[in-house]
């Protein structure tokens, strides 16, 4: 029964303390969390999802780095969603994105890429803790209900691995961040539009570099021309949501809306849970 294994995880936790994937420190999960002072103006609904998935992480890591965890502030590039220097002023384009014009309309993410939450997203890719994909599945889902309100979004498309590289890690974390979101949605009784995710349209035809550690212009040649297009049809005159994990640069979903576009997609955004500022 649900009160049985309730008390056997209560059990469990006493004998066998749980580590902090980030520090590895012992700690006891934490059952209440401030997060909803992260998101001001925010729907109720949303600000609970929020809550909701910050207190899931707390049973992989403890509060202290689940506190550390920072939300991207405002205000923001309108096309690339960087952090504006200036906090006075109102969302405009930044420099990069006027001197470099994107392909995507607009990329937001949810939180910003620190070291804690590096540490977490490395253990969800390297380390197989697949477990960490409905916490931050649910920040993610957050981050689109706040940012895409009321606006339409045909189809979502996960960033595709090379075929020897999902062979290797078993999964493509980027799918595993959305495959859950209608599972959360009707669990927390949200609305949630149907969006179907292709996996299999959207794919990398060239094995690549990891993009850690090279510079930005590195970055542009090392995706450059990686991506393909299966069943055009799918995505022609349809409004796109490319999803990844993190964005540093915006290489590699800037490639990805631009071979989409060149498909016939009408519109390409981008969602990530994590940005490098």
């Amino acid at each position: 029964s649900c009160w049985s294994g309730s008390l056997l995880k209560i059990f469990l936790d006493a004998v066998f303390p749980p580590k902090c994937l980030v520090c590895s420190r012992l700690f006891k999960p934490n059952t209440r969390h401030p997060a909803n002072e992260r998101l001001p103006d925010v729907t109720a609904e949303i600000a609970d999802l929020f809550v909701e998935s910050y207190r899931l992480l707390t049973s992989f890591c403890c509060s202290d780095c689940v506190n550390a965890f920072a939300t991207i502030p405002s205000p923001m590039c309108t096309c690339c969603g960087a952090p504006l220097k200036s906090r006075q002023d109102q969302n405009h384009l930044c420099g990069d994105c006027i001197a470099h014009p994107k392909k995507f309309r607009m990329a937001r993410a949810v939180m910003v890429f620190d070291q804690q939450l590096m540490t977490v997203i490395h253990r969800f890719k390297y380390a197989a803790k697949t477990q960490l994909a409905r916490p931050l599945g649910g920040l993610l889902l957050s981050g689109f209900m706040r940012q895409w309100e009321g606006e339409k979004i045909d189809l979502l498309l996960p960033v595709p691995l090379h075929l020897q590289k999902f062979r290797n890690r078993g999964f493509n974390q980027s799918y595993l961040l959305i495959r859950s979101w209608k599972a959360i949605a009707d669990g927390m009784h949200i609305t949630l539009a149907d969006m179907p995710i292709y996996t299999d349209v959207l794919i990398r035809t060239k094995a690549t570099v990891p993009q850690t550690g090279l510079g930005r212009r590195q970055r542009l040649k090392n995706v450059k021309g990686v991506f393909s297009l299966r069943f055009p049809e799918k995505v022609y005159g349809k409004k796109v949501l490319v999803v990844d994990d993190v964005y540093t640069t915006g290489a590699t979903v800037n490639e990805c809306a631009r071979t989409l576009l060149k498909f016939g997609a009408e519109r390409v955004d981008a969602l990530t849970l994590a940005r490098a500022i």
